[in-house]
């Protein structure tokens, strides 16, 4: 390979590069063609930041204490990977969603969350769960 052939494939690889981190396809072509490959069409527009939502227009946050305890819920399990923990307690009570829960049932798996919190930071164990190891 002389000079010219390496710098033309390092071109290539960059803007290979470029390409993918922009998000466009790469723009392949078969090995060894005689002709130059046909134009594509408009590549893909992908979302500029000005172009995301305007989050200001976005309705009010719920701030009522139903919608709090999902919150603390959802964060104390997405915060330890406990989601199974949600789900399990989903499926004790034949419902499909945290919004499905009586407000009892709710407050049950809030102090379920807190208790499995407390748990992990003492090594202790629930009552109703083996001794921790």
């Amino acid at each position: 390979m002389n000079l010219d052939q390496e710098m033309e494939k390092l071109a290539q690889l960059v803007a290979l590069r470029a390409h993918r981190k922009m998000g466009l396809s790469p723009n392949l072509q078969l090995v060894g063609r005689e002709s130059a490959p046909e134009p594509r069409s408009e590549p893909r527009h992908e979302p500029r930041p000005e172009d995301l939502t305007n989050w200001t227009s976005v309705g009010e946050v719920d701030f009522s204490p139903r919608a709090r305890k999902v919150h603390e819920i959802m964060h104390i399990a997405n915060a330890h990977n406990w989601q199974i923990a949600v789900r399990h307690f989903l499926m004790t009570k034949g419902v499909g969603y945290l919004s499905d829960l009586s407000d009892p049932q709710l407050d049950d798996l809030l102090d379920r969350m807190h208790g499995y919190v407390d748990a992990a930071e003492t090594g202790a164990s629930l009552p109703d769960c083996l001794p921790a190891s």
